[in-house]
């Protein structure tokens, strides 16, 4: 539902409005079930791939991001690459976080926005065990 305080005259509007309310989060603080995903990252490594299954010559990224919380494997389409440079510092906003092998990983959906920044200050705790991707996690029926 709707808050009646918002006046939007179509879902794009809504949907700006929503996604730019969302808050920002730290690595350590995304899960499973954590979506949509803001959060101010910096790359640590990157590795362009090419997609075998489905679609063929397909290339995307996979880039390690991280903040002073920890680190998570990020997948971006190849347009993208030239943001992935070592050290660069991004703005996510409106990540999925996707299990692949029952892992997390982070990945841009249709709304979603990344945007390099300048400035950041903080170093990426670069630590195997704050690598919350090296997790794996069990889905369990109750």
């Amino acid at each position: 539902a709707v808050p009646s305080t918002l006046h939007c005259k179509s879902t794009w509007q809504l949907a700006c409005v929503m996604t730019s309310q969302a808050p920002f989060i730290k690595v350590e603080d995304i899960g499973p079930e954590t979506s949509p995903v803001n959060t101010i990252v910096k790359v640590t490594s990157s590795e362009v791939k090419l997609q075998c299954l489905g679609n063929p010559n397909k290339r995307f990224i996979e880039a390690v991001v991280g903040d002073e919380t920890g680190t998570v494997l990020l997948r971006l389409p190849h347009a993208h690459m030239k943001l992935c440079n070592l050290g660069s510092a991004l703005v996510i906003r409106g990540a999925r976080v996707e299990m692949f092998d029952g892992r997390i990983r982070l990945e841009l959906g249709q709304w979603s926005r990344i945007s390099a920044i300048e400035g950041a200050v903080f170093l990426p705790d670069v630590a195997l065990d704050r690598h919350i991707s090296g997790r794996e996690y069990v889905l369990v029926a109750c």
